[in-house]
């Protein structure tokens, strides 16, 4: 982002000038210097004045101040295990299972078999 698709932004009202703002000029956020100074800093900056307002720079304050998200930057690639291993796992955790199917039940077995629905 430059100063000029800035100002474009500024002139057209967009609904995101406001954040691009803050993300271009947060430095000057950080002294606690007054609001009509910023205003004044970031418009002889970007050559227009009376662009940004001070009303800007107190939303920015508010809404955007200590809020934002930075980026965070990954310091190793993720490592991906593969395919085989994942279906190694797999079958080693169901070895000790044994599983029975209801149909070859007998009617008697099936019957002792309560639910939490059951009465």
């Amino acid at each position: 982002m430059d100063n000029e698709i800035l100002i474009r932004l500024f002139e057209k009202k967009d609904r995101k000038r406001r954040k691009i703002l803050y993300s271009l000029y947060q430095d000057y956020f950080e002294p606690g210097l007054s609001s009509v100074f910023i205003a004044e800093t970031i418009n002889g900056d970007l050559g227009t004045p009376g662009l940004v307002t001070v009303g800007d720079i107190k939303y920015c304050r508010f809404y955007f101040h200590g809020k934002m998200k930075t980026a965070v930057k990954i310091r190793s690639p993720m490592v991906m295990p593969s395919k085989r291993e994942e279906k190694a796992k797999a079958s080693d955790s169901r070895s000790g299972v044994q599983w029975s199917d209801p149909d070859e039940l007998s009617t008697s077995q099936n019957q002792i078999i309560k639910s939490k629905f059951s009465k």
